[in-house]
Formats: structure tokens, sequence, C-alpha cells
């Protein structure tokens, strides 16, 4: 089945009162490879679906289901409110360059409205970003001194921790800069046009193939990545505060100083 025709059959059945494109779907930068992305607004949720994916002629949708309520209750909340790390935030991504192709109840276009006139854009806090690079900092420390060990089983370990510490780190460049993560298209394009050098020495720690010289590489990225917050753990003790909001740097020395009241 072609995607048209997915979005018509859709756009024909009464349970479905709204359906938004996402993403690059509709757009210029749509192209052969890329897959397609749709917001499905239901009249209401038979079933706990929150996502799905089909395929039309062999491209995956990603498919995003809501309902009509859960979209008027979006409308209401303040955007400027929410931090990024919010899940409701995903709306504020979505809303000002999706294309509403179907609202019969006219909800998708009022929380679009909303998110576009809002007072402001979510927001990312100090105390998340110095919990996104602490532990991104943690991560480093522990890799380093595994590579240190004789033992062909750390060092195989190092191998596959990399797989996830990279991919840790493009979120972490976005979310301790206060700005949204998106994709990893979005993330390369950002890159290209703002920060040349961070695309390079990502590039360079991703092809290498000597452990040593890998990790080398992965602290100049971890470094960079965490930049902005200044966060630096050398010897000292780490602590991480609950709810993310409290990672401030005022609530980390604190309790710095309260675990040496445990020890004295």
């Amino acid at each position: 089945m072609e995607f048209e025709i997915l979005v018509e059959r859709l756009k024909a059945n009464p349970l479905v009162d709204g359906l938004m494109l996402m993403g690059s779907t509709g757009k210029p930068t749509q192209n052969p490879y890329s897959d397609r992305d749709l917001l499905v607004v239901l009249a209401d949720r038979p079933l706990t679906i929150t996502n799905g994916t089909v395929f039309c002629q062999g491209v995956p949708v990603d498919l995003v289901f809501t309902t009509r309520q859960e979209i008027v209750a979006q409308a209401q909340v303040d955007p400027g409110a929410l931090s990024w790390s919010d899940p409701r935030s995903i709306y504020c991504n979505w809303m000002p360059s999706g294309t509403i192709v179907l609202d019969r109840s006219g909800c998708l276009a009022t929380l679009r409205d909303k998110v576009v006139e809002g007072a402001g854009p979510p927001s990312f806090g100090d105390g998340e970003s110095n919990l996104r690079a602490d532990k991104a900092l943690y991560n480093l420390a522990q890799t380093e001194r595994m590579l240190d060990s004789p033992d062909q089983v750390y060092q195989q370990a190092i191998d596959l921790r990399m797989l996830y510490q990279l991919a840790n780190l493009m979120v972490d460049y976005f979310w301790v800069r206060g700005m949204p993560w998106k994709c990893e298209k979005d993330a390369v394009r950002h890159w290209q046009a703002n920060d040349s050098d961070y695309l390079a020495l990502f590039m360079d720690c991703c092809r290498e193939t000597s452990r040593p010289e890998r990790i080398r590489l992965y602290r100049r990225l971890v470094e960079a990545t965490v930049e902005p917050v200044g966060l630096d753990w050398s010897d000292r003790p780490a602590f991480v505060l609950s709810p993310p909001a409290d990672m401030t740097r005022a609530n980390i020395d604190a309790a710095r100083a309260f675990w040496q009241t445990l020890l004295a």
C-alpha cells in the first residue's frame, strides 16, 4: 500500500480525529531513504496503543497514537513551563513543523497555535544538564580504568561500552546546551553548520580502530560535550540527587559536605 493511500484510508475513518505528518515526511528533505512519521489522533483509545510501525512499499512508517482528549489537555500546558526531559515536550518539537492533514475537532490547530505563540519553548534546567554531564564523566572514568586491565574480557567490554556511550554523547551534547534532541540526521546537520570541529572529532572517535587511541579521542569528546556545564570530577566525590532538577552546583556541594559528616 502506498503511504498516500494509507493516509486517505485513515482520514475516512470516523474513529480518527486528526492526522499530522512529522519529521521530513512530505517536506523537501524527504528522500527515498527517509522513513515516514505520522501522528494519529484518535477520538477514543480502545486499547493502550501508543506507537506502531507499518510498511508502505517497504518504507517503515512510524506511527504515534494519541487521543483528542490528550491533545486538548496538552494545549492547556504552557510550553515554557516544561523541561525538554518531560515527555510532553515532544509536542513542542512536532507542532511547529508538522503538516496537519486532518483535524476534525480543531484540537491539533489549537495546540500548534499554543506552541508557536507560547511564551517560550521548553527549557532544560541546570540540574538536568549536570545529571547528563555527571553520567558522561562517570562512563569516561570507568572506561579509562578498564583500558589498563590485562584481562581481554575487560578490553572487549570497552568495545561494547563505546557503542552506547557514543550514542549517549550525541544526546548529551544537545541537552547540556539546552536544546532538544531530534534525530541523528538533524544532529549531523547542526554540527555541520555550527560545530564542525565537534563533528570531526565524533567521527574520528567512531572510526578509530586502535583501542587506546579511541579512548583518548573519547576523553576529548566527553570534555567537549560537557564543556558548557563545567562539571569536573577530578578525584572529588560525585553525587546524584533526585529529582534531576535538584542536581544544582549548590546541592552537589551540599551532598559532598554531607558525605564528609558521615565519615567524621
